[in-house]
């Protein structure tokens, strides 16, 4: 587990569901209450260490759970972003780190955010809402699609320039003989995870979706004439919102990055999302006249000088032990796991 650094401190983070039998540390993560589901192969002990909540004492909103992008982890990303500005807005919040920054399987990774749904709904007693980012918007649709549990804890899903049919800057031009991290051969249009995931019904569940993508993603593309990010398009499904950022704001600039830190205009629709039944609605959210008027925001948190300090200290530790795509470098793309062929 990476350490969760001085930002814990500052917003009470605490481990989640840290009770997990002392016998668990190296088996993997399976119950009785999920004996007809696939079992998870990542032990119980990990999966625990690695989601950071708040604590749970909002019973008037949604628990809401953060997934980070790919190159980053849950700490690093949303410690001084969504997670103070939710708790700011009296939400109860967990921010989940999956393996390997997301260069790894992301079926593998996938596990991470089943352990995290079930733990928060059971600690919670509430249905979750969760927002993901990048390969974290993606990713998670993976649980919802083969975990019943995880689809039964899910209230809405806010997926923030999530590559929901693959992208074609997946590759970034890596020569075969050189490999790819796994999880990228997996962001291949054509690769049979996109394929998997998004067999028979792209939005399982009873669950609200928003899927909020850009013009100027430069990395989840392409958004038109057909956007990758949009999910049961021309279904008109009402459990699902497909919003062009710039069909609200023309012109606006918003990018692969700002989308899932900074924007205002996203984080308002993905708020609109959490709090309201169904997926998000611009004219409840204030409307494109009041939306396209909002400056993007840096959190109060960030210029705090205990906040800066503890930012300090975990670009230093990366530096000092950056992490290393090499034992995740494959010439093709891992296997699709017995239960989703």
């Amino acid at each position: 587990m990476r350490k969760i650094f001085t930002f814990a401190a500052i917003f009470g983070l605490s481990a989640c569901g840290a009770n997990a039998p002392l016998d668990s540390a190296t088996a993997p993560a399976q119950s009785a209450d999920f004996a007809d589901e696939p079992a998870l192969e990542t032990d119980q002990a990990t999966l625990d260490a690695n989601l950071m909540c708040t604590g749970f004492t909002h019973p008037d909103k949604p628990p809401v759970l953060l997934v980070h992008g790919t190159f980053t982890n849950g700490e690093e990303q949303y410690t001084w972003t969504y997670l103070p500005l939710l708790a700011d807005r009296g939400f109860d919040v967990c921010a989940v780190t999956y393996p390997d920054r997301g260069f790894g399987d992301q079926q593998i990774s996938a596990e991470y955010v089943v352990n995290a749904l079930r733990k928060i709904h059971a600690e919670s007693g509430r249905k979750v809402a969760m927002i993901g980012h990048s390969q974290g918007a993606g990713m998670p649709r993976w649980a919802l699609k083969w975990w019943k549990s995880a689809r039964d804890a899910t209230e809405d899903f806010v997926l923030e320039a999530g590559p929901n049919h693959g992208t074609t800057r997946a590759s970034l031009g890596v020569p075969l003989p050189t490999g790819m991290p796994a999880s990228f051969w997996q962001f291949q249009p054509d690769s049979e995870f996109v394929a998997a995931v998004n067999r028979d019904d792209e939005t399982p569940g009873d669950v609200s979706y928003t899927t909020l993508y850009t013009t100027f993603d430069e990395l989840v593309q392409p958004v038109a004439p057909i956007p990758t990010a949009a999910l049961d398009l021309g279904l008109d499904n009402p459990n699902v919102a497909n919003i062009h950022l710039q069909d609200i704001c023309p012109g606006r600039f918003v990018d692969h990055i700002t989308i899932g830190l900074t924007d205002r205009l996203a984080f308002e629709l993905a708020l609109d999302a959490i709090t309201n039944p169904g997926p998000a609605n611009i004219e409840r959210a204030g409307g494109a006249s009041a939306l396209c008027g909002l400056a993007n925001f840096i959190p109060d948190q960030i210029v705090a000088p205990e906040a800066a300090q503890g930012m300090l200290s975990v670009l230093l530790d990366e530096m000092q032990h950056p992490p290393s795509m090499a034992p995740h470098l494959t010439t093709e793309e891992p296997p699709l796991k017995p239960y989703a062929q």
